[in-house]
């Protein structure tokens, strides 16, 4: 068989592409690569795609348009080793009888564990009081308390392996679990150790709520002031999923009483403007879209997509797979 590496950043090639993992893919496929450090579009992509029977994609690979499925005679599995693959693949891929699948698993992990510490760094206050101790203030021990995280009420918006894994990382931490989904059943609920409820009791009861949805146009906006003002005094909001699921009118709004804390991970405009007023705020933690970036998982990426292109030549089932009904619920970039 032949497979096309589309990943022509420089320090995606670098970072993915070890010798182990090039060895490994090579011993059961020749494998060619597109040119590192030149951008292709969709048309350079349909101009060769006729050749391989596999593809392997990343951020920033071209996008399998009709025009290029149309030429892909030959191809049957798209690995595209980051979270998403709605970003580059068209949903008529599964006209084609072509396999999708993508390392969300693995960039899942990665992402949980970004969730998790933001819910340690603000319900800590750990950016407020590393700001003030810079600034020669010391904490008060006969005043100061913080929200911490035992047995506190945290509220997950939105199921999918991200929230698998923050409910997992969570248990040592004797927390009460809701979660509001249409994508988790009761049976499902109650074997994780969860509760599921409406949306707006979530936001009543929780301590931390932390947001997982995926950016589709039912989910847009779906969390604005009716959602936000029923949250808590000193309670936090952290999002690490994506920042259009919230209204930011609506957040910047109930940040500036100062009433509840925000650790936010993904924002409307990326970059953050150096000016964007949630950097002035002393009771929210901001951090540049880093929820994907643990070392070892992140190298993993296209280490588990070799692995899947594997498992699929050799009729295995696939720990990766997206199906149709997976890939409408995805965000779309």
């Amino acid at each position: 068989m032949k497979t096309l590496i589309a990943i022509s950043n420089e320090d995606l090639r670098e970072l993915f592409w070890q010798e182990a993992v090039e060895n490994k893919l090579a011993s059961f496929s020749q494998v060619d690569f597109i040119p590192k450090g030149v951008k292709m579009t969709s048309d350079g992509l349909a101009g060769i795609i006729g050749e391989y029977d596999a593809c392997i994609t990343s951020w920033g690979s071209p996008s399998f348009t009709s025009e290029v499925l149309a030429r892909a005679s030959k191809l049957k599995f798209i690995g595209h080793g980051a979270g998403s693959v709605a970003a580059v693949v068209n949903e008529e891929a599964f006209e084609h009888a072509i396999t999708v699948t993508s390392a969300n698993k693995v960039l899942g992990l990665s992402t949980a564990e970004c969730a998790v510490s933001l819910m340690f760094a603000g319900a800590w206050d750990l950016g407020g009081y590393a700001s003030r101790l810079k600034q020669g203030k010391w904490s008060d021990n006969s005043r100061d308390t913080v929200l911490g995280l035992t047995r506190r009420v945290v509220g997950l918006v939105g199921f999918g392996e991200i929230s698998r894994n923050v409910i997992r990382m969570l248990q040592p931490f004797n927390v009460k679990i809701l979660l509001h989904s249409s994508y988790c059943s009761e049976e499902e609920a109650t074997a994780i150790g969860v509760e599921r409820c409406e949306l707006n009791e979530l936001f009543e009861r929780s301590d931390i709520v932390s947001m997982h949805n995926t950016w589709t146009s039912k989910t847009e906006g779906m969390i604005g002031e009716e959602q936000l003002k029923r949250m808590k005094d000193g309670s936090l909001f952290i999002n690490t999923g994506r920042a259009a699921t919230v209204q930011e009118h609506a957040l910047l709004e109930e940040l500036r009483t100062g009433r509840i804390f925000a650790a936010l991970d993904v924002f409307m405009n990326e970059p953050l403007p150096v000016n964007h007023e949630f950097l002035t705020l002393s009771n929210v933690l901001c951090v540049p879209h880093i929820g994907g970036y643990h070392g070892l998982l992140k190298r993993e990426l296209c280490d588990f997509i070799v692995d899947e292109l594997h498992r699929f030549v050799r009729g295995e089932v696939l720990l990766g797979k997206v199906s149709l009904a997976h890939y409408r619920r995805l965000t779309p970039r």
